[in-house]
């Protein structure tokens, strides 16, 4: 017969387990209603897969039996889910399922630079297409090659495809291409630009939109979406970016980000193939591929880009120049980051209290200049300041005196001195800048920024309200 002792030490087991049952389902209840358990900053480091998906669908190149949008609730057709479990911003928005995301690569940087982008601009959307100069599948991703339509002839004999024959022997001796990275890359770029809004056309007919950048892009997910919300559905052609130019003609910059509507691409591409290779010649003189396709729709179709600058841009959160020209308008692309500070602007988004508010440059200024740790002087470092110091009589240029003409000024944001005696400030803007290593013959650059000047500034101009940029022509 067993003892009492036995009996209690049962029981007590037997509600231990109940309770560590009942843990456990409480645990599946959260993980299977995708209720984030916190909204701690911090990310898991793999994104959740869609196994199906992965097997069924490896982003083929089939093009889209219908255009109509892809409900949020459901596995894409096209692409492995790649949202960071526990992304908030995917909790806020999801993807509006009237945009095809197209992102413009090379096979020289593609390992450096899509990782990060996949995890965490493209965390979020259920339909991209993936475009590079070598036809490539990493994993569940499938990278089309956009030059292998391209005018056969000059593909062996223009100078500036000497590198993509090369990719294809590396690829086929299994060498690095990394190590081909550098100026021949950048050259062979330009020529992808119409193949690939062809093909993206071609393989995603019919929708509202079609969004292309690059992978050193980083998009803002919280303002493209209420930005897509004000702008859809378009009934009309449209041709959106931040303007630049060559040769006096004005296009959208391929690095900060072109939309182009649905209807202009119809109007364009049409049904079929060929328009692309109709222009394969124009490149060689042309400095971009971007201007490429900027001439060819105004000669196509009569119509110019339209103007999106600062909510569409180049720069990024330590070359911005914080001010009246970028403060409360909302910030939707940046370009030329790193991998790294890709990570770190992500971090930003998933600490915002509110992700469904737009995100200001005001805001996102705080990213670069926290009020409570601001870098105040920097040894060889250059924050970009741009406007030149004249000192006169007895009183020579040095960093004491550069350093005391910004702070006697009315309004001066920061300074920046070289050892060449070059002395510059900053009276409209803010910036971070980058380190700038002592070159050979030992020149060396200092800065230094007015911190108290930078928070009353910032103290002075809350935003009440988002100014979100209406399109306007290059010029105005």
């Amino acid at each position: 017969m067993r003892s009492p002792d036995f009996k209690r030490r049962k029981t007590a087991w037997v509600a231990l387990a109940a309770i560590c049952l009942a843990c456990t389902l409480s645990l599946l209840f959260y993980q299977y209603e995708d209720i984030p358990l916190s909204l701690s900053s911090s990310r898991p480091v793999n994104p959740v897969l869609e196994t199906q998906t992965i097997n069924d669908h490896l982003n083929t190149t089939t093009p889209s039996s219908s255009p109509s949008p892809i409900s949020s609730n459901s596995a894409t057709p096209y692409n492995p889910s790649n949202a960071v479990q526990g992304d908030r911003r995917c909790q806020a928005f999801a993807d509006p399922g009237n945009v095809v995301f197209v992102i413009k690569t090379g096979a020289t940087e593609i390992y450096e630079k899509l990782p990060t982008q996949l995890l965490t601009t493209l965390g979020c959307t259920e339909d991209f297409l993936l475009f590079s100069d070598l036809d490539e599948q990493i994993g569940p991703y499938r990278i089309r090659d956009t030059l292998a339509d391209f005018n056969e002839t000059l593909k062996a004999t223009l100078p500036d495809f000497e590198l993509y024959r090369l990719q294809h022997e590396f690829r086929r001796t299994n060498q690095d291409m990394a190590r081909l990275k550098g100026e021949h890359a950048w050259k062979l770029d330009k020529y992808k630009f119409l193949h690939l809004v062809e093909k993206a056309w071609l393989e995603r007919p019919g929708r509202d939109w079609y969004f292309f950048f690059e992978t050193d892009t980083y998009i803002v997910w919280t303002n493209l979406v209420l930005w897509l919300q004000r702008i859809s559905p378009p009934t009309e052609p449209l041709y959106y970016g931040s303007v630049a130019y060559f040769m006096n003609d004005p296009f959208a910059h391929g690095g900060s980000g072109i939309m182009i509507s649905g209807k202009l691409l119809e109007q364009f591409i049409g049904g079929e193939p060929g328009l692309a290779n109709k222009y394969d010649d124009v490149f060689e003189s042309n400095c971009c591929g971007d201007s490429v396709l900027a001439n060819t729709i105004r000669k196509e179709l009569n119509i110019t880009v339209q103007n999106m600058f600062p909510q569409i841009n180049g720069e990024k959160p330590s070359t911005l120049p914080f001010g009246p020209t970028h403060w409360c308008q909302p910030v939707v692309t940046m370009h030329h980051l790193h991998p790294r500070e890709r990570a770190a602007i992500f971090d930003f988004e998933q600490a915002r209290p509110d992700l469904t508010q737009p995100l200001t440059f005001a805001e996102l200024s705080h990213l670069t200049f926290p009020n409570d740790t601001m870098f105040d002087y920097e040894e060889d470092w250059d924050n970009l300041s741009n406007i030149g110091i004249e000192f006169a009589g007895a009183l020579s240029p040095s960093l004491e005196t550069c350093r005391d003409a910004c702070k006697g000024l009315k309004q001066c944001f920061q300074w920046r001195y070289d050892t060449d005696g070059k002395c510059e400030v900053s009276t409209q803007a803010f910036r971070l800048g980058a380190k700038r290593w002592p070159t050979k013959d030992g020149h060396r650059v200092f800065s230094g920024w007015n911190t108290d000047v930078i928070r009353q500034w910032r103290e002075d101009h809350p935003c009440h309200g988002v100014k979100w940029v209406e399109p306007r022509a290059p010029d105005s």
